[in-house]
């Protein structure tokens, strides 16, 4: 609704249309090398990562070209735009059940965790509205982060820790920001930086998670060969 409202041809320079991949590309390779991190740690769990992390790719890449295609030619499609809330929610949520999975070396219970995005997107189309499934992606963002940050202060990596904390802050704060109508250039510039900063905490974070449960999976490995019990 908001966005029909808006001369959506002259609310976005080409530049920073071009600037927005940069957060998406860097959030979907921190979501793969989470895949792959599942993978090492729960291998029954790696499916539903990597069809969560392409499908939050999938959403973030579409509403990029969105932006992209409106400010350089004032081509919409609006479907691209839609399509965020809904990949984000679902792609969230599988993500979470990984990773906890993953940090916990056992398959957790899915249910509550298909069950919430089923239950936003049901909200949004009786409703008439996607602010539903836009609380069940930041929801699911934050679970993932906060999943990530508590392990990695378990494991005494307060450094990594922090990156997970600044994720968590930015996937909270800058959404609403970047709601508000009628921003200056310079604001919207300050906005997609600071998030093409967060996106990047985040993958950093997820190098160093992917390489911590691939050593743990390593050593319960080399444990079990030697008859160590667990």
């Amino acid at each position: 609704m908001a966005a029909a409202e808006l001369d959506v041809c002259a609310e976005y320079g080409l530049a920073l249309a071009i600037e927005d991949f940069v957060p998406v590309i860097l959030a979907a390779a921190a979501l793969v090398i989470l895949a792959r991190a599942v993978r090492r740690a729960v291998p029954s769990a790696y499916s539903v990562a990597l069809v969560g992390a392409v499908t939050v790719a999938l959403g973030g890449l579409g509403k990029a070209t969105w932006k992209l295609l409106v400010a350089s030619g004032c081509w919409e499609y609006p479907i691209l735009e839609r399509l965020l809330f809904p990949c984000l929610s679902f792609g969230f949520a599988a993500l979470s059940w990984a990773l906890l999975s993953a940090v916990l070396a056992r398959t957790v219970v899915a249910w509550p965790f298909a069950t919430f995005p089923v239950a936003a997107a049901v909200g949004a189309v009786w409703m008439g509205d996607t602010w539903p499934l836009l609380v069940a992606a930041a929801v699911g963002a934050s679970f993932l982060g906060v999943t990530a940050a508590v392990y990695s202060f378990k494991a005494g990596k307060r450094s990594v820790g922090a990156l997970f904390v600044i994720y968590v802050l930015g996937t909270n704060v800058l959404p609403p920001l970047a709601a508000q109508p009628e921003q200056s250039a310079g604001l919207q510039w300050i906005e997609q930086l600071t998030n093409s900063a967060v996106q990047l905490c985040f993958l950093l974070g997820a190098l160093w998670l992917d390489e911590h449960l691939g050593q743990r999976s390593a050593t319960a490995e080399t444990d079990e060969h030697r008859g160590v019990p667990a």
